[in-house]
């Protein structure tokens, strides 16, 4: 447990939107490790939200695929009820443009 405290910050330091995913038994569980162990934390949800679980030890390449994209389906979802959400206040999103046409008397050759 000694890496919690460095994992938290490591985390509040990310920049937003933030997204976890929980990568192999060892970091969902604590796996055959947690015991008397600094490097892995037992339950990393309980430290920071996690997004998308990705069980096994290691993870399958198939899996990580699965993961990655259940975390874009997620991120899409949030993009689109944040697009509802903000048509429903009322908002919009076109600014009121003054054009004023410009005639030009001019006559002859436009190429000069």
């Amino acid at each position: 447990m000694k890496m919690a405290p460095s994992f938290v910050k490591l985390y509040e330091q990310m920049s937003e939107p933030k997204y976890v995913i929980a990568m192999g038994a060892c970091t969902i569980t604590g796996g055959m490790f947690s015991t008397d162990s600094y490097s892995t934390i037992r339950g990393v949800d309980k430290l920071i939200p996690v997004d998308v679980y990705l069980p096994g030890c290691p993870p399958k390449p198939e899996a990580i695929i699965d993961a990655i994209t259940k975390l874009h389906k997620k991120i899409s979802c949030e993009i689109y009820e944040d697009r509802i959400r903000s048509q429903q206040g009322g908002r919009c999103f076109t600014t009121n443009h003054k054009f004023c046409l410009v005639c030009s008397t001019r006559t002859g050759n436009y190429n000069q």
